[in-house]
């Protein structure tokens, strides 16, 4: 008899932390696609997003099974940052900041009118 060892170590979920762990940003939706999963509802997404708009180069992020009708690309969305990891994110909802910069609403104009 062998022994096996495992590493299985998964991503976190957002509900692994404090909602206080977080603040929130302007982002937008990259790409929405239907799960891979054939039985999963037709609101079920994997979304790729892009958040820190106003930066030489933004920072992207992806979140799977989502339910979201409304997820297409090129929606505004509010995505959460860890305060002390900005590579950890997720999903916050769709929808724009009221404290956008001028960069902030250049970017998001430029890309809801294509």
């Amino acid at each position: 008899m062998g022994l096996v060892f495992c590493s299985c170590t998964s991503k976190k979920k957002y509900s692994d932390y404090k909602p206080t762990d977080f603040y929130e940003v302007q982002g937008i939706i990259e790409s929405a696609s239907p799960t891979k999963d054939p039985f999963d509802s037709s609101v079920q997404k994997d979304i790729r997003f892009t958040y820190f708009l106003d930066r030489d180069h933004p920072i992207s992020n992806t979140e799977h099974d989502l339910e979201m009708f409304e997820a297409q690309p090129g929606y505004p969305l509010i995505v959460l940052v860890h305060k002390n990891d900005e590579t950890i994110s997720f999903y916050g909802r769709v929808g724009i900041l009221d404290s956008l910069n001028l960069k902030e609403k250049n970017f998001l104009a430029e890309r809801l009118s294509e």
